[in-house]
This record gives C-alpha cells, structure tokens and sequence, in this order.
C-alpha cells in the first residue's frame, strides 16, 4: 500500500494505517498548499503552513500545532481551540484523555479562518468547495476538490455506518448530509474518506445509500426493543459487542440511541436508567 496516492495533479491522498483505521485517519494533501486535517501518521513529515480541519475530533486535529494556520467551520471551532470543550462534547469526562494519548503531539489551538458552506477557498491554482454535512459533528465539512475529487471526511461508508456518539451530533442532520452529498454523486470522479479506501465516482450514489440504510435499520431496532420494554443499550443495536474500554462504548451507544429517540420524539424510560 502506498503512503501517498496521487488522485490529480499535486493532490494526493495520504494514507493512514489499515486505510485509516482509527485511530489512524486518512488526509488530503495538496501540494505545498494546505493539508486536508492531520491523522495519517506519515502526514508530520509534510509540515503544511495550512491545516483545514473538516470537524473537531482528535484523529483531525491532531496536527494543528505545526501548521501556521488553522481553517474550520464555525460550530466546530471551540472544540478545537478548546479541551475544555473537546471534553464536554465527548461526554464521558476525563477518560476522553485515553482518545487523546494516541496523539502525542496533539495541541487545542486557535482557529484562524471560519469556514460555510458553499465558501469556494483558493489556493493558487487549486479550488475548494466547502460542504456543510453536520451530523457526525455540528460543524462536519466535507471537501470537493476541482470539481472532481470529494473529501468525505467521517462520513466514511464504511460497513459500521454512520456515528452519531457525541453531543453535538444529530440523526436527522447526518440523513440530510448525506441525502446533500447524494445530489452531487454523479458528478464526482472519486471520493476519498477518512477511514475507508477510495470509491470511484461511479459506485458512490449506492455506497451513499447503503451507509444511510444503516441509521433506518438502526432506527427499526431501537422501536423494537422499546416496545418490548427492553433497554436497546448493549442489546447489538449499534456495536455487536463493546470494545475496551466498555463503560466509554456504552456511553456512545447510549447517547447514539438517544439521538434516535429526539428524532422520534421519544423519551427514554427511566427504567431503563
């Protein structure tokens, strides 16, 4: 596997390990311009003056500290500037700590430039467009490069489907993000996520779809147990089984359930506390 795949002209994807598997990521380099955030661990060695961040998490902003400029949406910039923010949107108190040991040289600092949707940002010769996708975070962007390439940032198509595990976050958002980027599928020649392998431009339209398919089955699951009485938390619904450690996973799940519930109206049973 390559480190750093040329999709255009100077523009190349850098590969995070297993294809960005977190809590590696994978990154957008243009060259001698800007990187497209920070977690493919061969990224350090590119130094980039400008680092434009498509949300807030720590497998995006672990490389702002050596760029001289930092760009991000607005509804995303404390988090990043912020722990203190970092840490209440992640909900789980000081164990978010653990997340942030993996980057060593992780750093919150000042956002220069603010970012919205349909801004188009230049760097010399190339163009980018930004897409608000909110949803995995309330300020997530996507990325469409030259009209051609699109950076999906974390909405990642991968077979877990879409993650919704913080407070900031939203069901119906994520579904309109995607039903957005789904507009503009035919168009895109290739669409690079963070954690994925590319996806030629041709098979996005029914990747988009199968990902989205997710939160509805999700959805169905959730009502199910609900009925039934059953507390959905820790049932498969979300993770088939919680990884190490558990009480952070199950947190996320409970508050991905919950964020179905507000889409629904619902409220959770206080039995089920």
């Amino acid at each position: 596997m390559e480190l750093k795949v040329e999709l255009s002209r100077d523009v190349f994807l850098v590969v995070g390990q297993n294809w960005g598997k977190y809590p590696s990521a994978n990154c957008i380099y243009l060259k001698d311009l800007c990187l497209i955030d920070g977690g493919a661990e061969n990224a350090w060695e590119l130094k980039p003056e400008i680092i434009l961040n498509s949300h807030w998490h720590e497998d995006h902003i672990s490389m702002n500290s050596v760029a001289k400029k930092v760009y991000a949406h607005e509804l995303d910039a404390k988090a990043i500037e912020s722990y203190e923010e970092f840490e209440r949107r992640y909900a789980i108190g000081e164990i978010v700590k653990l997340f942030l040991s993996y980057y060593p040289k992780i750093g919150f600092r000042k956002v220069d430039e603010l970012i919205e949707d349909g801004e188009l940002l230049k760097f010399r010769d190339k163009e980018i467009e930004v897409i608000h996708t909110p949803g995995h975070s309330a300020g997530h962007c996507c990325f469409l490069i030259d009209s051609k390439i699109l950076y999906l940032a974390d909405i990642d198509l991968t077979s877990f489907g879409p993650w919704y595990g913080c407070l900031d976050c939203d069901v119906q958002d994520f579904l309109d993000s995607i039903d957005k980027l789904l507009k503009m599928a035919e168009s895109v020649e290739i669409a690079v996520s963070s954690h994925g392998e590319p996806v030629r431009g041709e098979n996005l339209r029914e990747r988009l779809l199968k990902y989205k398919e997710k939160i509805f089955e999700r959805e169905k699951k959730i009502i199910e147990a609900i009925n039934a009485g059953i507390d959905p938390v820790g049932k498969g619904i979300i993770y088939r089984k919680f990884p190490e450690p558990m009480e952070i996973y199950r947190n996320f799940e409970r508050i991905m359930i919950e964020k179905h519930l507000e889409k629904l109206n619902f409220k959770m049973r206080n039995s089920f506390e």
